[in-house]
């Protein structure tokens, strides 16, 4: 099998240290040039502990070596003890990279509320840095999976100037997905040569179109991370936030997040259709996320794309619901490229065990508000028996 690729100046590892049964739960990625760095985290008032560390030290304008992150526990509801196993983990990792001070950072993602097996996890550490590789990518992206199906990578390559660029990213997520900055855990390396300005500009605006417009059951989580990482090893003309070249570089993260945050919502726990939530002619931008995130986290939507029934009136139903204020009237709505209501009326009949709308892997849903210009997109995914049945006996 073909191993993803790192950019220039990156290494990766992943290894199994013990804190889950057999699974990869520790990963680790490591740039001996120091890297500008963005970052993104949960808005939920419960913040694990190493995201509350990641926040304090990324407000002092640092640059960074390496993230290192554990899987199979969250680190979240532990208190000073939790704080401090995680100041522990940078501080070990930091001396095994010989790397200064402020420039390791920590994930984590798991269980909530149980306190770090940090024998474990200081015994692994070693054996992380030793097997660091260019090749190391795909190992570290199975290092953070949970309740993950698949290891979830994608990669860009691309030339400014004659310069090669690549960005390399991995996350992982399949359950306690909704959003409100990033995803559950996301890590995206660049080689790019780009301003700190640039970077966060970046980052933030394709966020928005990418982690922050998926859905699987509607909960946030308490660890949500995500960062980019430049060590500007590409040797290319530094990238302002005015430049034409920082829209290159903006598009091709994009793609990268998109990427990556598809996956997340194809990997659904329980999930068996991917939903395309699509929503125009909306007064303003927000308002046009608002009715695309009614519509994909609608339980009565997901269950009648789960069961093949182009129930089109849930559809409006949910966008009602969203606080948008539109004239239903002059709603138009479409369900895998069929018109269902148009011009305030029942627009198409389907007889539903005929009917081929809802029942392909991935299906469309598509909302006209006629109400302004403005347009939004969000991915989602059906709900299944197998959610409940998995949720009921996994601890979070």
């Amino acid at each position: 099998m073909t191993k993803h690729k790192l950019p220039k100046g990156f290494q990766a590892s992943g290894i199994h240290s013990g804190v889950k049964k057999k699974r990869k739960d520790l990963s680790l990625v490591y740039s001996k040039t120091p890297c500008k760095v963005a970052a993104l985290f949960t808005k939920n008032a419960v913040k694990a502990a190493p995201v509350l560390l990641a926040e304090e030290e990324l407000a002092k304008d640092c640059h960074i070596h390496a993230v290192v992150i554990n899987s199979g526990n969250a680190n979240c509801m532990t208190g000073r003890r939790g704080l401090k196993d995680a100041g522990r983990i940078v501080s070990e990792t930091r001396k095994l990279l010989g790397a200064s001070k402020g420039t390791v950072l920590t994930s984590s993602t798991g269980i909530i509320g149980e306190f770090l097996p940090m024998k474990t996890i200081l015994k692994g550490l070693p054996k992380l840095v030793k097997k660091l590789s260019r090749d190391g990518l795909d190992d570290a992206a199975q290092g953070i999976m949970t309740t993950d199906r698949f290891a979830k990578v994608s990669v860009r390559t691309f030339e400014m100037a004659g310069k090669k660029i690549t960005i390399s990213g991995f996350t992982k997520g399949a359950g306690m997905i909704k959003p409100d900055m990033a995803t559950m855990l996301g890590y995206v390396m660049t080689d790019a040569n780009v301003s700190e300005k640039a970077l966060k500009k970046a980052l933030f605006e394709c966020n928005s179109s990418s982690f922050n417009a998926i859905t699987v059951d509607g909960d946030m989580s308490t660890n949500d991370t995500v960062m980019l990482l430049a060590n500007g090893k590409s040797g290319n003309k530094l990238i302002l936030e005015k430049d034409k070249s920082f829209n290159t570089f903006k598009g091709n993260l994009k793609a990268v997040c998109v990427d990556l945050a598809k996956m997340i919502v194809e990997d659904g726990e329980g999930a068996t259709k991917f939903i395309e939530v699509s929503v125009k002619g909306a007064h303003s931008k927000r308002d046009a996320k608002r009715v695309a995130d009614a519509i994909g986290n609608s339980l009565l939507v997901k269950c009648a794309v789960l069961g093949g029934d182009p129930n089109w009136g849930r559809i409006a139903s949910s966008a009602g619901s969203s606080g948008v204020k539109f004239d239903p009237d002059r709603m138009e709505i479409k369900l895998d490229g069929v018109t269902f209501f148009k011009v305030g009326r029942k627009a198409a009949f389907v007889d539903r065990k005929k009917s081929k709308v809802f029942k392909k892997k991935s299906v469309k849903i598509e909302v006209d508000l006629h109400a302004g210009k403005s347009e939004a997109v969000v991915y989602s995914c059906d709900i299944s028996k197998k959610y409940i049945t998995l949720n009921s006996y996994y601890t979070t």
